[in-house]
């Protein structure tokens, strides 16, 4: 994660470079949740900007992607019925809390089933 500063794009929206990082991805063994955490910063907030997600073959009833705050607050969730993908866009983006964690987590998808997570994310003062 770095701090990042816009610069006006077409359609007046604020573009920027955010460089990959394998910590906003995470591919467990199948049946395992994946999670990708947001680190809390003294002096800035993380921002959300999207998740994309998918799933090996069609996962147990009940499966999910959530976003939490440090706090265990459950902020953002959705039920997931098929493996996908999925891609979700905030916009504009969301941001959490100064000093305070976010935690996007897809559900174990079942037995023989594995989950990709990709998350993008950025800091801002």
């Amino acid at each position: 994660m770095v701090r990042s500063i816009g610069v006006r794009g077409d359609f007046g929206k604020p573009t920027m470079a955010i460089p990959f990082d394998a910590a906003d991805r995470s591919a467990p063994a199948s049946n395992t949740a994946a999670v990708v955490t947001l680190a809390a910063d003294a002096t800035s907030v993380n921002i959300l900007e999207g998740i994309d997600c998918s799933y090996s073959g069609t996962p147990s009833a009940g499966s999910f992607i959530r976003v939490e705050d440090g706090s265990g607050n459950t902020v953002w969730q959705l039920t997931l019925g098929a493996a996908g993908p999925y891609s979700f866009r905030f916009d504009p983006p969301r941001a959490g809390s100064n000093n305070t964690a976010l935690i996007v987590t897809l559900s174990a998808g079942g037995v023989g089933v594995s989950g990709v997570l990709n998350v993008n994310a950025r800091r801002d003062l």
